[in-house]
């Protein structure tokens, strides 16, 4: 039985039609997964549904609810009516969970106001309800986690609270928007487990969006994919998987590194759409010269007079010419580690020893590109002035025409044009950014970068063209590259030397090629099993 259809939605705005008249349904019981890239209109779609789109968009077409209450319209209804609709029959799940939740109220504040908003009236029952929520979500320490602040807790325990408040009214429709993008994989197959496996034991529909159409084929009965504005392609998960017959979802699919693509430029969409073979790289030998030495580094943090020990006795290198991949779930230590590189912190024990050898001071030798291109640019600040000030600051000998001219190149060694410099971040995609913030660090010209998950939140195809960018910027500046992850299928196919950390200590360490093909300890076979 059909819970919600949607037939010839049209989504525009200042004429330009973004949503391009798709009709799609949700069965009763069924998990379907809208898959593609930014800007495809996805969330568009979803947002819909519910009416928590701009005002300035106008929606036409229609969205019908065969709920337990009968047929209803959903683009008819006023946003009141709509709301109260919603809080009975539809929950939503956003991506960002601390952006979601308020940080100044316990999370068990906000989870129970929301089950207040569903009906359940005294205090005591709101409190029984909230922590029968939360062992359904697998917290079972539900008193603190009440009594928690969402910055007190993890990425995943942040995102089962999420899906805790969203099951508060009993919905038959969970729309979960990207909620397991910026999480590790391991993880992310948890939260997509659990949302299953309560979508099978309640009966609940999901509608899922993603741009990694790979981490939920196993978790949807189909898959919808979704390019400019339409849906190329739906059917079984399994047959979207095994036999995709759109070039656009086949395109999805090639752009995904993997261990056995070493070796060769990963494919774009372009490249695929137009049946273009990517091109083979050849990688410098790595030098004997160890540019970084870490042995023994550890760091506790203390708080309350309670320590928490984030890094154990650590120990590797990095040598030139190098790229090393530091793998591990969330809490594992890996942006500790990059934070005591950078002396943003203060190590607690063991040594860093550096050898650049160029008489630099570490700020210029050492270089990082976040996360999250959107925050790590100033968005008043024009690029031409973002870029000036870093050349200023490490190279004050040079004239303005070299300062231009330096700007112009660096500009062109990340794939955009010496225009660019005149206008401001928000007139740059999530990819030309973070193309943005390596030329950035290339100001320095350093001799080691530390990417931090900066590529983590990016669509599959955008990562490809962002590693691209680093693998050819590595073999031709002869750059190292620290590379921070939680993706396995990265890392094995961009580093030459693995380091797996789990807890704060390193399960195992070695050549990428031989710790994929032959790994040792049980959590690095699990994410061995993930690529």
């Amino acid at each position: 039985m059909t819970l919600l259809e949607i037939s010839e939605l049209r989504i525009s705005a200042a004429g330009h039609e973004l949503v391009k008249g798709i009709s799609l349904g949700v069965q009763t019981g069924e998990i379907l997964s809208i898959v593609g890239e930014s800007g495809s209109g996805k969330s568009l779609t979803c947002l819909s549904i519910l009416n928590l789109l701009a005002p300035n968009l106008k929606v036409t077409g229609s969205i019908l609810f065969h709920g337990a209450d009968g047929k209803t319209q959903l683009l008819g209804l006023d946003p009141h009516a709509r709301s109260r609709f919603a809080l009975k029959h539809i929950a939503y799940i956003f991506q960002e969970p601390l952006s979601a939740l308020n940080p100044v109220q316990t999370c068990g504040k906000q989870l129970m106001e929301n089950i207040a908003l569903c009906g359940v009236k005294t205090r005591s029952e709101q409190l029984a309800r909230a922590k029968k929520l939360l062992v359904d979500v697998e917290l079972t320490n539900t008193e603190k986690v009440l009594k928690s602040y969402p910055f007190q807790l993890s990425g995943g325990q942040r995102q089962r609270v999420m899906i805790a408040m969203a099951l508060a009214g009993e919905p038959e429709l969970i729309i979960a928007d990207e909620p397991t993008t910026a999480l590790d994989v391991l993880l992310q197959d948890e939260i997509l487990g659990l949302i299953k496996e309560l979508c099978r034991k309640q009966g609940k529909s999901v509608l899922f969006v993603s741009h990694d159409i790979d981490a939920v084929y196993k978790f949807s009965d189909r898959i919808a994919v979704m390019y400019k504005g339409e849906i190329v392609e739906s059917d079984r998960s399994e047959r979207i998987i095994m036999q995709p017959s759109h070039p656009y979802t086949k395109a999805l699919l090639e752009c995904k590194p993997k261990p056995e693509k070493r070796g060769t430029y990963l494919s774009t969409l372009a490249d695929t759409m137009e049946q273009r073979m990517p091109q083979r790289f050849q990688e410098q030998e790595t030098g004997e010269n160890v540019l970084v030495k870490v042995s023994d580094l550890s760091k506790v943090y203390r708080h309350a007079g309670k320590a928490f020990v984030a890094l154990d006795h650590v120990s590797f290198n990095i040598r030139q010419g190098e790229s090393l991949g530091l793998i591990g779930e969330s809490g594992s230590g890996k942006s500790t580690i990059s934070k005591l590189l950078v002396r943003l912190e203060n190590r607690t024990g063991g040594d860093i020893i550096y050898d650049f050898s160029n008489g630099k001071p570490l700020t210029s030798n050492v270089q990082m590109i976040f996360q999250d291109p959107f925050s790590a640019l100033n968005p008043s600040v024009k690029v031409e002035d973002m870029l000036q000030e870093v050349i200023a600051q490490h190279q004050p000998e040079l004239s303005s025409a070299q300062v231009a001219a330096q700007i112009d190149e660096l500009l062109l060694k990340v794939g955009m044009g010496p225009s660019d410099k005149l206008k401001y971040p928000s007139n740059f995609s999530g990819g030309q950014r973070q193309r943005l913030c390596i030329a950035r660090a290339l100001a320095a010209r350093p001799s080691l970068l530390i990417c931090d998950e900066s590529t983590s939140a990016l669509d599959l195809s955008v990562q490809a063209q962002i590693l691209n960018l680093l693998k050819s910027l590595q073999i031709h500046e002869h750059l190292s590259i620290l590379v921070i992850t939680h993706s396995m299928a990265v890392a094995a196919w961009f580093c030459h030397y693995l380091v797996v950390l789990k807890n704060g200590k390193i399960v195992e360490q070695g050549e990428a090629q031989e710790l994929i093909n032959n790994p040792q300890d049980p959590y690095t076979k699990a994410m061995v099993g993930h690529i």
